[in-house]
């Protein structure tokens, strides 16, 4: 915040001087001040998502790839901008939702029952991502062409879920305030990664995933009807 609050004092010095900032000023501010808010907003994102799972007891409609290859994603992009000494506000959501979908998955490995090895080969490539990111072995240009690996990563994590839904013609626990929030965060990152200079596979992989996200929103929306029919069987079921 000490970044926002820079700016915005440097602003009103040049106010208090009879002038008025000029437009890179202000790119930058509204760069920086929305920058926080997405992480803001980040910080319940995928809150919505963690809820319906737990509230119903199930993961009926979730794609366990979709979520694992997530986490890789996220991990990656968290890399990137800590390698690169990018400020948080470019990409402090992502530590924000790789904790929360670290903790979804969890809750979707035990409602799937899903085999332990899975959860461990995830613990396993998490642990030596981090050691060799903190280490300092990994160089910038490891770290860009991870990156531009990374665009796929969240291409394959999204595909396999969107294909999921269009074959069950519902979509189970997914949250419309989750997804939406997804597209919306995307959108506006396009934004602030080229006012921060974040480099043009950030920028790539963020409208790669507002597209993306966009598309599971429709799903959401189209298929309601089915997902709330759905619902109510599993619900007569458990009774």
């Amino acid at each position: 915040m000490a970044d926002v609050l820079g700016l915005m004092q440097e602003g009103l010095s040049t106010l208090q001087s009879g002038r008025m900032p000029d437009a890179s000023f202000l790119k930058a501010l509204v760069s920086k001040a929305l920058g926080y808010a997405i992480i803001a907003g980040a910080s319940l994102l995928k809150v919505p998502q963690i809820l319906g799972v737990l509230n119903s007891g199930s993961a009926a409609g979730l794609n366990m790839a979709s979520f694992e290859l997530e986490n890789i994603g996220f991990s990656i992009h968290t890399a990137y901008g800590f390698v690169l000494g990018l400020p948080f506000s470019a990409f402090g959501e992502a530590v924000i939702i790789l904790l929360q979908n670290t903790f979804l998955l969890a809750i979707i490995y035990y409602y799937a029952k899903a085999p332990l090895w899975r959860g461990f080969l995830m613990i396993l490539l998490t642990a030596c991502g981090g050691w060799f990111v903190l280490s300092g072995n990994a160089t910038e240009k490891m770290i860009m062409s991870a990156y531009e690996l990374n665009n796929f990563i969240f291409m394959a994590a999204r595909l396999p879920q969107i294909l999921s839904n269009y074959k069950a013609k519902d979509t189970g626990q997914l949250s419309l305030i989750t997804a939406f929030m997804s597209t919306a965060g995307c959108l506006a990152r396009i934004f602030t990664s080229i006012q921060e200079g974040a480099g043009l596979s950030m920028v790539r992989g963020f409208c790669i995933g507002g597209v993306l996200n966009l598309i599971i929103v429709f799903q959401i929306l189209w298929y309601a009807k089915n997902t709330r029919e759905q619902a109510k069987k599993q619900a007569k079921k458990k009774d």
